[in-house]
């Protein structure tokens, strides 16, 4: 509802001394006034221009003071409609109600007084109407920047656990190098085998043993591609916890820094989160992979505590266990590595705090793990002892 800054009041009635009688109670009035003694000059009035108030007589002589109402709601719901009559009735009462119309006024006018108060109460109560539009519409701006603002929140964080999923790839690039650089010589040298030999049956042998080859790398490349995979391309789904957990220690074991690192897992059977595989994945690589260069940071000789996996002959030991408590799955990753010192662990998630040495790492491994978990609604939290491993435990509820 637009105006020059003035209310609009325009009234109807085809009776002159009702017209001088209400211009004479308005026109001191701080309002702009109007006063037609027909329904036609209403109706022109109401189509091309604001009206906030239309004060009009029930019964005239060419169109009826409720179509004039009908008329000024739909084109502005907010104008307020105030009904003259010289029949004061139920019926009258209830159409005007029913059309929405602020009040009725019954002739003769014995009170001028009367209608001066109504007419105020209407301009108060669009007052207030239209405060409420204007408030409501700015609310409408402002959670549409909020939920901009969220989207572009949630965007930058998908790029940021992308970006670090990435970083990680390449401490597992020698290893899985590594792990590529074998089938490949075998594959290479048997074809040279192929080449010369005579023997049929040998050399098919040596065709099948070519295909085991290509099939391990085609692994490996699955494992990897799988892994660097974007997030956001996947759906949510069930996630089986058992075969996550399997792969991202089978993609840690491909780094050659494994070596002499035992895995043990202790996983109860038909666990499953409803989330994103790729990410739920990435948690449990970043864990095991920190797990392992944990352990083999510790001195030999170093005793695990009660809460750590014992160490195995050939060094150190990375375990992890899930099940089952009440209407939540929890999972721990423990290890027999040197332990975070006290007040260390209440920083280890905040962004870019590293432990390790400068260039090793990029400080967001663990806080990226912290912002899935708890996208997924779940809890983190750290046990550790110097000298006795460190244990990180997750819980997420479980989906109904």
């Amino acid at each position: 509802m637009k105006s020059d800054g003035k209310k609009h009041l325009l009234v109807v009635d085809d009776e002159p001394v009702i017209l001088q009688i209400l211009k004479a109670v308005f026109e001191e009035e701080p309002w702009k006034l109007t006063l037609v003694g027909t329904g036609t000059d209403a109706k022109r009035i109401i189509e091309n221009e604001p009206v906030h108030l239309l004060l009009t007589d029930k019964n005239l002589p060419d169109i009826n003071g409720m179509e004039l109402l009908k008329l000024a709601k739909q084109k502005e719901p907010l104008t307020e409609v105030i009904i003259l009559t010289g029949y004061g009735s139920l019926e009258t009462a209830l159409a005007a109600i029913e059309l929405d119309a602020f009040d009725y006024v019954l002739k003769p006018l014995n009170n001028v007084f009367d209608i001066r108060k109504k007419v105020r109460q209407a301009f108060a109560k669009q007052d207030v109407s239209l405060e409420n539009r204007r408030l409501i519409a700015e609310l409408r701006e402002k959670n549409g920047a909020l939920e901009a603002a969220l989207e572009e929140t949630r965007s930058l964080q998908a790029e940021l656990i992308q970006s670090e999923k990435l970083a990680g790839i390449g401490t597992l690039a020698a290893g899985i190098a590594h792990e590529i650089s074998s089938p490949l010589f075998g594959i290479m040298g048997l074809a040279e085998a192929i080449a010369d030999e005579q023997d049929l049956s040998l050399a098919q042998s040596y065709a099948r043993e070519i295909v085991e080859y290509c099939r391990t790398v085609r692994d490996i490349v699955v494992e990897l591609s799988s892994y660097s995979r974007a997030a956001t391309n996947e759906y949510l789904t069930t996630v089986e916890l058992s075969r996550v957990i399997q792969d991202a220690i089978r993609l840690v074991e491909r780094s050659s820094d494994t070596a002499g690192v035992h895995y043990e897992t202790n996983i109860e059977a038909d666990l499953h989160l409803h989330a994103r595989t790729n990410e739920i994945q990435q948690v449990f690589v970043n864990l095991v992979k920190n797990a392992t260069e944990a352990v083999r940071e510790a001195e030999p000789g170093t005793e695990p505590g009660a809460n750590a996996p014992a160490k195995s002959p050939g060094g150190g030991v990375v375990r992890v266990s899930a099940g089952r408590a009440g209407n939540h799955v929890w999972i721990t990753v423990s290890d027999n590595g040197p332990g975070i010192e006290p007040d260390k662990q209440k920083l280890i998630f905040d962004p870019f705090y590293t432990t390790k040495a400068p260039g090793k790492g990029t400080g967001l491994g663990l806080n990226i793990v912290y912002r899935i978990v708890t996208k997924y609604r779940g809890a983190i939290h750290v046990e550790s002892t110097l000298g006795k491993g460190a244990t990180f435990e997750l819980r997420f509820p479980i989906e109904r």
